[in-house]
């Protein structure tokens, strides 16, 4: 599906407030609008517009960067396009590493090319839900075919695994390549996360790292932990306290 098809992607609300910042939400690998569109529901009702979009799972798992740069510069120009930097501030929420990846292109290009820097002067918060995540030939192949079923879910499972083996000769390892972008980007604005501890797609442990080294990095930090709560279900699991910790951060974030 072509960027320009993804208008319809885009949430208004009815009671936006002039302070409140555009969110832009990076859906996870496989998302389907209608899941996505939830979290765009939940920000209308609380007076923030939102565009929400799902890169394709080629794109997502590419052997090479270039079609992920292509769809993270389209969000960006659509930005600009739709006047989205003017007198606003804007919040990026990535879901998984389906939409940190595109995250990690945004990064790139916000610090790389001019055009994009009223995108990054107005870029005021980051929220992670179950990512980003250490990828590992386990875990991709699971999240990959998650939500699948006989004879899809094999049929994904084999075609992963030679991409995987396709990509490791080609290009090296893009998973420690990925890990290594998102241990450095150091944008100097709030980010809140929100992971559990029995993520099956998520390695804790790294993930905590790279949390503990953003506090170092003088970075503002919130997280929100579970010990039960499925790989981005956490707002299915957990609704009271996921809302509450989304209202505070935007509320926090917004322009006064």
């Amino acid at each position: 599906m072509a960027f320009q098809q993804l208008g319809k992607a885009e949430t208004m609300s009815p009671i936006e407030s002039e302070h409140a910042p555009f969110v832009i939400l990076l859906g996870w690998v496989n998302c389907d609008h209608r899941y996505l569109a939830k979290y765009s529901e939940l920000l209308s009702k609380n007076g923030y517009s939102s565009l929400r979009t799902i890169q394709p799972t080629f794109t997502g798992f590419s052997i090479a960067e270039a079609p992920r740069r292509l769809w993270a510069s389209n969000i960006l120009n659509y930005l600009l396009e739709r006047q989205k930097v003017q007198h606003r501030s804007l919040v990026f929420w990535q879901f998984s590493n389906g939409g940190c990846w595109v995250f990690e292109q945004i990064v790139a290009l916000v610090q790389a090319q001019g055009r994009y820097v009223p995108i990054k002067n107005a870029m005021a918060g980051l929220i992670f839900d179950s990512a980003p995540c250490v990828m590992t030939i386990t875990s991709g192949r699971a999240a990959i075919t998650e939500g699948t079923r006989f004879p899809i879910k094999q049929l994904l499972q084999a075609a992963f695994l030679v991409m995987t083996l396709l990509t490791f000769v080609l290009v090296g390892n893009t998973s420690k390549r990925f890990w290594n972008r998102m241990l450095k980007e150091t944008l100097a604005i709030p980010r809140l996360y929100f992971y559990s501890t029995d993520d099956k797609l998520c390695d804790v442990k790294e993930l905590e790292t790279l949390l503990d080294m953003k506090r170092q990095q003088g970075l503002d930090v919130t997280v929100k932990r579970w010990d039960k709560s499925a790989h981005c279900a956490h707002l299915r699991k957990h609704p009271d306290e996921y809302i509450a910790e989304v209202q505070a951060f935007l509320a926090k974030v917004s322009k006064p």
